[in-house]
């Protein structure tokens, strides 16, 4: 399979863009690239720190490019790069682990890229949209979707309700908070002693401490 150098779309397919796949650890992430590629993706990265690229080819035809966001700390630095060039971001959420998805929707919120929620099997099927949706502290411009990440007809009903909604202005790009204090890591459960919790800088001049 031949892959464009500039875009990294598979030689010949007509892409719409990059879709940023993020969330907290362990909320779903490489099942969701993997069911919407369909199980073929390529593994990225380094040791210590491996991400997957995967292609999922909507109902148009058109095909979008995957990429997932690495779980540790340490290569946070690494978010920015992946970023580029993406048009959205689906944040996978695991309704047992919220405060995993804090550092991420502030980091989204902070970059400006536009995204949607997408929550995991959430407990007891479809629960009170609103309820999650105050418990992630996301506006009202901000999709709130439900889908099996295991389940590719479903991944892509996501993708297709993100790219819909970024290319028909309904789903602009978020306003960086305008205080830190509106952020909301601070109320993630505190870290084990020795250890700091900051959001992912943008752009940051190193690798910094992570």
């Amino acid at each position: 399979m031949s892959v464009d150098q500039d875009t990294g779309m598979p030689g010949g397919r007509a892409s719409v863009g990059t879709v940023l796949v993020t969330g907290g650890p362990g909320a779903g992430k490489t099942c969701f690239v993997r069911a919407a590629s369909h199980g073929r993706v390529v593994l990225a990265g380094q040791p210590g720190s491996v991400w997957e690229i995967g292609f999922a080819t909507l109902s148009s035809g058109v095909t979008v490019a995957l990429r997932s966001t690495p779980d540790q700390r340490r290569w946070w630095w690494m978010w920015d790069r992946l970023a580029g060039g993406a048009v959205g971001a689906v944040v996978v959420v695991d309704m047992t682990g919220l405060p995993g998805s804090y550092p991420v929707l502030d980091w989204l919120d902070a970059r400006g890229l536009p995204y949607v929620v997408a929550v995991n099997r959430p407990l007891g099927g479809a629960r009170n949209r609103r309820e999650i949706r105050e418990a992630l502290r996301v506006g009202v411009q901000v999709p709130v979707l439900t889908c099996d990440a295991t389940e590719p007809a479903s991944v892509l009903a996501v993708l297709e309700h993100l790219i819909a909604a970024v290319h028909t202005g309904c789903l602009p790009h978020v306003a960086p908070p305008a205080s830190p204090l509106a952020a909301r890591s601070h109320l993630a459960a505190p870290e084990p002693a020795g250890q700091r919790r900051r959001i992912p800088h943008a752009n940051p001049p190193t690798k910094g401490t992570l």
